[in-house]
């Protein structure tokens, strides 16, 4: 007897045994493509009339982004989850744990045991910083294809010569958010993911690597790259995604990268496919770019990566610091708030403008892990100082994620002294982006005693029409909206306008980006109870309410129905 046959066992002898246990096994002969089930498989494969007999037939009743995690492993032993859909029947989650064995180095047999569970760890660890897969889409997210590129990244002569990635992005997502609401925005998204399983080849791992943007992993067929994204672009072209709004007609753009050997990272190779997306917009949109290096292209990747991994650096040993920019009253230019804004230095402690490295946050992922930094190190801030008000931004990600609200009352619960003097800020186009998202976010800060500034007001119009549904308590005007102020009746109009708009909604108006007396006197005239921008002073490491009572005469929390600033 060799030593493979030594270890195939008495399958009859096991079979009540796992079927006790709940769980359900096989035995897989690579060579002959001959699967064989003991045990109630009808637990995982339901009314199906047989269980699966081979390669095909299992490839069949699993997910198409779940399928790599079977196809495309090579670990001797390995635990997996995902996901089996059967014709008219519901989905279930699985896991399974096994063993493949080999001979002369190539995989002959497979055994394992697999259960149905109510709950995987996937799903369980789906949440906040370990999130796998993305909600919106149910299919793998960013962090989920970089982890099997960095895998991939591992293999070396042929093999690696034969994968590639394409990006793919849905050109001009935002006008279709705009003009179609965001309800049909999301299920557009959605569409366009089912679309892009349909098209990628058996093996193919599609994600949502970003707003508007899909990855798709070629493994063993990189070389059908080109051909993938031709195929695609016609398909988009050619026929819209129906969507609850009716059926929108999208174009897409493409990069893409083969994983042709070197010593690229995953993120390296990531980013130059998206740097090819990039591209593909530029030249007009609706085509596709393949990478290529050059000198420029390998300078700014470097750069790039190395402000990733000063990022990464920061954010896991808390390093980031806060600057603090003065709110003053529009009646006496006296400080009443301050907005805390996230600052990263370099190794000879520089400041590191956000500008330079906010963009990049987004784009790795990290901006949840960066605003929850952010709120703990205001919160912190809060305590030292009980008449301290400062206000924080996040970002349009973070307020749409559905476990934010459970955060903050990990942070805020039960405290609502500190929560009182805390303003969240969320930009215009975050709450346009998914008012039921932006509705759920702000209702949670208010019934722990904080309030929600819409920020940016003005720079896009379409949240007009939702204002009244989100119950803000501050509007900040787009700084966009100040330049060229004096003089420009026009300009002047559209301010007045945005200012009597937020004046009949109770809220607090604040005007940002104030650079001059001549602007602040014009606002103050309108009747802006709060003004913030250089004029009044730069955001400072410095703590300026520190030995003073400036924050005594802080404007209250809730909607003042006269308008004025009043001690709180």
């Amino acid at each position: 007897m060799d030593g493979l046959s030594q270890h195939i066992v008495n399958l009859s002898s096991l079979e009540d045994i796992v079927e006790g246990c709940g769980w359900v096994g096989y035995d897989w002969n690579l060579a002959t493509d001959h699967l064989e089930w003991f045990g109630n498989w009808q637990k995982i494969f339901g009314a199906l009339a047989s269980p699966p007999s081979n390669a095909a037939a299992l490839s069949a009743v699993i997910m198409p982004e779940d399928r790599s995690l079977i196809f495309s492993g090579n670990e001797t032993k390995f635990e997996r989850e995902y996901r089996v859909l059967l014709p008219d029947g519901p989905m279930v989650w699985v896991h399974e744990t096994g063993q493949t064995f080999y001979r002369d180095d190539r995989p002959v047999r497979q055994q394992g045991l697999v259960r149905v569970v109510a709950m995987p760890q996937r799903a369980q660890a789906n949440t906040g910083e370990n999130q796998t897969y993305d909600l919106l889409t149910n299919r793998p997210n960013r962090q989920f294809l970089l982890a099997q590129l960095t895998r991939l990244a591992h293999d070396t002569g042929e093999l690696k010569q034969n994968h590639a990635i394409l990006t793919i992005g849905v050109d001009k997502m935002a006008f279709v958010n705009a003009a179609v609401g965001t309800k049909a925005g999301d299920a557009l998204l959605r569409g366009v993911a089912e679309r892009l399983s349909q098209l990628s080849p058996s093996g193919a791992m599609v994600a949502r690597v970003g707003g508007d943007t899909f990855g798709i992993l070629l493994m063993g067929r990189g070389s059908e790259a080109k051909a993938l994204a031709t195929k695609i672009l016609i398909s988009f072209r050619d026929a819209p995604i129906v969507t609850v709004a009716g059926p929108l007609h999208v174009s897409v753009s493409i990069g893409g990268i083969q994983l042709c050997g070197g010593d690229k990272s995953a993120d390296e190779l990531l980013i130059n496919a998206e740097q090819a997306l990039h591209e593909a917009r530029t030249r007009g949109r609706n085509q596709y770019v393949e990478f290529e290096d050059s000198q420029k292209r390998s300078d700014e990747q470097r750069t790039r990566l190395e402000m990733a991994e000063r990022i990464n650096k920061a954010l896991k040993q808390h390093a980031l610091r806060l600057a603090f920019q003065p709110i003053v009253s529009g009646e006496n230019g006296q400080p009443v708030a301050y907005e805390a804004l996230v600052r990263m230095f370099d190794d000879e402690g520089k400041m590191i403008p956000a500008a330079h490295f906010i963009p990049l946050v987004e784009e790795l992922g990290l901006v949840l892990t960066l605003d929850r930094q952010v709120l703990n190190l205001a919160v912190k801030e809060l305590e030292l100082a009980p008449q301290l008000r400062l206000a924080i931004n996040v970002s349009a990600i973070t307020a749409a994620q559905a476990d934010w609200p459970a955060y903050m009352e990990t942070v805020l619960g039960g405290r609502p002294d500190i929560a009182k003097r805390l303003i969240v800020e969320i930009t215009e186009t975050a709450a346009i982006m998914d008012v039921d998202a932006a509705r759920s976010f702000i209702e949670a800060l208010k019934k722990l005693g904080g309030r929600a500034a819409l920020d940016d007001f003005g720079a896009g119009f379409t949240s007009i029409r939702h204002l009244h549904d989100l119950s803000f308590d501050y509007m900040k005007i787009d700084r966009e909206l100040l330049l060229n102020l004096i003089g420009n009746k026009d300009q002047e109009h559209l301010v007045r306008t945005l200012i009597y708009l937020a004046k009949g909604l109770g809220l607090v108006t604040i005007a940002e980006g104030i650079e001059n007396q001549e602007i602040a006197d014009w606002l103050s005239r309108e009747k802006v109870e709060l003004l913030q921008g250089y004029h009044f002073g730069k955001p400072s490491l410095e703590r300026p309410w520190l030995g003073e009572a400036a924050t005594n005469n802080l404007i209250p929390f809730v909607k003042p129905a006269t308008r004025q600033i009043a001690a709180s």
